[in-house]
């Protein structure tokens, strides 16, 4: 008698036991509240505008380089991004815009232009295979465009969330059971992965920021980004700020599906 007390004692024990470890499970791996916080905080944009400040270090064919770069101006457009050697000469000035990318590099007094800013980073080799606006809004948190509102399949992961797309430019994105994102990648012509990280609240947003964000794509190259600052600015960028004057005599390029056209 004693025994089958004890026997149903120890059942009912392992059941709470394992019934109370399958809710707390449940509750950090509940992919629908997941999500929602994600696009809850990633979704919008508290500002309008953004000026960042980033070390960049970037290999391209087994070749390492490192750089500094600004970015500024409006999440909607127009964008600009200079990118130096550390603290020495400027190595291009990028424009991005409805009309889309120009690529300018100062040593070769040439511009590079394409309709398409994806198109035009994958066929310079810039370090990020994306657009500058989706770049500024990864650096700032707010990328309602760039994640689909809704996920196909989700599944754990590490501790984490993996949701995947069946279409668009990006075919997974991996949240922590808060909802922020630390990992996502991308299909295309260069398929790519990124890492956030080292994440701080910010104080001006109200959001975890990651100060850390890599890149590595299935050619090799990888692309490291550490934030340094970044401010956000409610009004609009006065337009001559945002210009990209070419030099005189600059050669114009444009970057076309049959090749490299010369602009007269």
């Amino acid at each position: 008698m004693i025994f089958r007390f004890r026997h149903t004692a120890l059942l009912l024990v392992l059941l709470l036991t394992f019934s109370g470890c399958a809710s707390r499970t449940g509750e950090v791996h509940a992919p629908g509240k997941t999500y929602s916080a994600f696009r809850s905080i990633y979704g919008n944009c508290n500002a309008t505008g953004i000026r960042a400040k980033a070390s960049l270090y970037y290999t391209a064919q087994g070749n390492g380089h490192r750089t500094t770069m600004t970015l500024w101006g409006e999440y909607a457009s127009p964008l600009r991004l200079d990118v130096r050697a550390g603290i020495g000469a400027y190595i291009a000035h990028i424009h991005e815009d409805e009309s889309g990318l120009t690529a300018f590099y100062p040593d070769q007094k040439t511009a590079y232009t394409h309709s398409s800013p994806v198109r035009a980073v994958q066929i310079l080799g810039l370090p990020f295979p994306f657009s500058l606006k989706d770049l500024a809004g990864l650096i700032s948190g707010c990328y309602p465009n760039l994640i689909p509102e809704s996920y196909d399949t989700a599944v754990p992961e590490n501790g984490n969330l993996r949701f995947t797309f069946d279409k668009g430019p990006v075919s997974a994105i991996t949240l922590t059971g808060q909802g922020l994102p630390v990992e996502i990648s991308g299909r295309g012509e260069i398929p790519w992965r990124m890492e956030m990280s080292s994440y701080e609240k910010d104080i001006s947003s109200g959001k975890p920021l990651p100060d850390k964000i890599a890149v590595y794509t299935e050619q090799g190259d990888k692309a490291l980004l550490r934030i340094k600052s970044r401010t956000f600015t409610a009004k609009p960028w006065q337009a001559e700020a945002l210009e990209l004057k070419l030099p005189e005599g600059s050669e114009e390029i444009r970057l076309d599906r049959n090749g490299y056209v010369k602009i007269d």
